[in-house]
């Protein structure tokens, strides 16, 4: 589902100009409309992410959105992944600002302090920094901040799940984190507007965003409480939950397309970003001299979030799961179903 093209663990060359949905005021969500960029230069991008670029989830939805952009001939860019250290991806966002960078993109809850400390030093460069929904009042003149929509993403998981009619339900997520955990509580809830009699066992937590091992661990000692579909909310951890579920033949939400074809076998579907039209704007907004003062964030209604389709595992989930997923998009998008 994702591609890498050229990126590089330490460091890629690559392209961006501008053009996408504007960026919205602080809490709001982005807007889908969008114009011709004013110029015609070619946007010089640095990028860092917490993980590996090759994570099919988190990670890797900011490298597919860079190389989208430089197919396009929209920007050139460089990616460092793995700067989760403050130590190591705060000077790397200095020499990217030094070096006369046109925008930096913190991507990560991690990057968001680095990004903060070297924009004062740079107030003609532009930045981006991401976090949970408090980040999107931070924003200043030249960082401009990001979020999704947690409530969606968590919600959305959770009716899919609820669809499946699988109980009980096991969840194996990372860190015990406050967008963690509200994210947790939306699944529940979409669960049970899906299925009312689903149980839960208890959230196991793998201790890191990026831990297979330990999260294949987990995902075993809830097959054996009796786990029929096991959830996780993606980055690296997907992958040992999708392969611990698939070898226990129990369903599976979340998993990334990093977990392989035998793991996504048994994976219903997985609710991801799609940093394309995110990006995108923040380029349009640099070539239009309209960037920051203002923080947006990714939602299924600008794009920002999206799902696989319904996987029917072998006639394990019902046939009309897929349009009943379908219906409530539709309500969420327009209003009809309310979360939270």
């Amino acid at each position: 589902m994702r591609r890498i093209g050229t990126v590089l663990t330490a460091a890629v060359v690559t392209t961006v100009a501008a053009i996408g949905l504007a960026g919205c005021s602080a809490g709001s969500s982005a807007s889908s409309d969008s114009t011709a960029p004013a110029t015609d230069k070619v946007i010089k991008v640095g990028a860092l992410t917490p993980g590996n670029t090759n994570d099919g989830a988190f990670n890797q939805s900011l490298a597919d959105a860079l190389e989208k952009l430089k197919d396009e001939g929209l920007i050139d860019y460089e990616l460092r992944d793995q700067m989760s250290d403050p130590a190591e991806s705060e000077p790397v966002i200095a020499d990217f600002a030094s070096q006369g960078y046109d925008l930096i993109i913190g991507h990560g809850i991690e990057l968001g302090d680095a990004v903060f400390s070297v924009a004062g030093d740079f107030p003609d460069v532009h930045f981006t920094a991401s976090g949970g929904p408090d980040i999107l009042e931070k924003y200043t003149d030249n960082v401009e901040t990001w979020t999704y929509d947690t409530p969606q993403v968590g919600y959305l998981s959770g009716y899919i799940a609820g669809v499946t009619g699988a109980s009980p339900i096991g969840r194996v997520e990372s860190m015990e984190l406050d967008f963690v955990k509200a994210t947790d509580a939306f699944f529940q809830q979409g669960v049970t507007a899906a299925n009312p009699s689903a149980e839960f066992l208890p959230v196991v937590y793998a201790g890191s965003f990026d831990d297979a091992q330990a999260a294949a661990a987990a995902t075993t000692g809830l097959v054996g409480q009796g786990a029929k579909l096991v959830y996780t909310t993606g980055d690296g951890i997907a992958t040992g939950v999708g392969s611990a579920a698939a070898e226990a033949g129990v369903l599976s939400v979340g998993v990334s397309s990093a977990a392989g074809e035998a793991a996504l076998a048994n994976n219903v579907s997985t609710v991801d970003l799609d940093m394309y039209p995110i990006v995108k704007a923040w380029v349009e907004e640099v070539a239009n001299g309209d960037f920051g003062g203002k923080g947006v964030t990714s939602t299924l209604q600008n794009g920002g979030i999206v799902y696989a389709p319904i996987n029917d595992v072998d006639g394990a989930v019902p046939s009309d799961a897929a349009k009943k997923v379908e219906d409530v998009i539709a309500g969420i998008t327009d209003g009809t179903v309310t979360i939270g």
